[in-house]
């Protein structure tokens, strides 16, 4: 046959082009069968997987609910437990909620307070309310107001307070926890400050004063009743160092110091009676001589 007539029959032959076409549709259908296992093969996967992040996000969950109950119950049972026995059974003790608060209580305070910045001072506030009792005993004076108005009398007296932690340890655990922190404040002086805090500050000593920045390490105490809330606030701060390093002379210093207003002058009465402040060091030495400190040097 010739090759013409060859590609002609080829070309108009039902046959091949019904043969032709079952072999398309058997293709197509077979192609079609295999996206459908496909899709659904990726359903069961997808639901599979749904059920598990379902099931570890309860379990996550679940569990999350039980290590919060054993970190209260933990809690509980440190209030009862000497300090001494704890640290026998975990030396790594980091001091539980009293020292949590009492460190997160001065990072918040760690710049002052100032009511007029109300995001952050509202935050403080809170904080503050919910961390201690209402009628807090703190520096000769009664209730968590007192301790507001000391902060905002101290960072709108200095140019600049900055106060950071230097140590934070748990005295005692059972019957009402006791924190002891040490901190060092750093506050930048200027002529108001000196004014309102050393008011009997030589005149030919203030300019070696203003624009520096008074040091003050301090000792304070936090008293927290069964309940990890604070009841009592008590420190003494080392105002007398810290000038010394500016002034570089104890006779300066103690001009300085005389009849200071570090304290407040408590205008009423407490409600309730509330602990005296520590004596102070009766030697003349400045280095030695120390006065009680507000809460703001923590």
């Amino acid at each position: 046959m010739d090759p013409d007539d060859l590609i002609h029959a080829v070309a108009t032959s039902r046959t091949l082009e019904a043969q032709y076409q079952r072999a398309q549709m058997i293709a197509d259908f077979n192609k079609e069968r295999r996206r459908e296992q496909c899709r659904v093969s990726q359903k069961i996967f997808r639901e599979r997987k749904k059920r598990e992040q379902a099931m570890f996000e309860a379990t996550v969950q679940s569990l999350a609910k039980e290590v919060q109950q054993l970190e209260q119950r933990k809690a509980e049972l440190v209030r009862y437990v000497p300090l001494q026995h704890i640290l026998a059974h975990q030396p790594d003790f980091d001091g539980g909620v009293p020292a949590r608060l009492t460190r997160k209580y001065i990072s918040m305070f760690k710049n002052g307070y100032i009511p007029s910045k109300r995001r952050a001072s509202d935050r403080q506030e809170r904080f503050l309310h919910a961390f201690a009792s209402y009628d807090i005993v703190y520096n000769g004076a009664i209730g968590v107001q007192s301790i507001l108005d000391n902060w905002v009398r101290y960072t709108t007296s200095f140019s600049s307070v900055a106060l950071e932690t230097l140590s934070c340890d748990v005295m005692k655990t059972d019957d009402g926890a006791i924190v002891r922190g040490v901190t060092r404040s750093s506050l930048k002086m200027n002529r108001h400050s000196i004014e309102r805090f050393f008011p009997n500050c030589p005149e030919v000593l203030k300019p070696m004063l203003i624009g520096q920045v008074l040091t003050v390490v301090a000792v304070m105490h936090f008293s927290f009743n069964d309940e990890d809330i604070l009841v009592q606030l008590s420190g003494r701060g080392d105002f007398t160092s810290g000038l010394l390093a500016i002034l570089r002379n104890s006779e300066d210093v103690e001009a300085v110091l005389a009849k200071s207003r570090i304290i407040p002058q408590i205008t009423s009465t407490p409600k309730t009676p509330c602990k005296p402040p520590a004596p102070s060091s009766s030697t003349s030495s400045p280095n030695q001589s120390k006065m009680d400190l507000d809460f703001i040097q923590v």
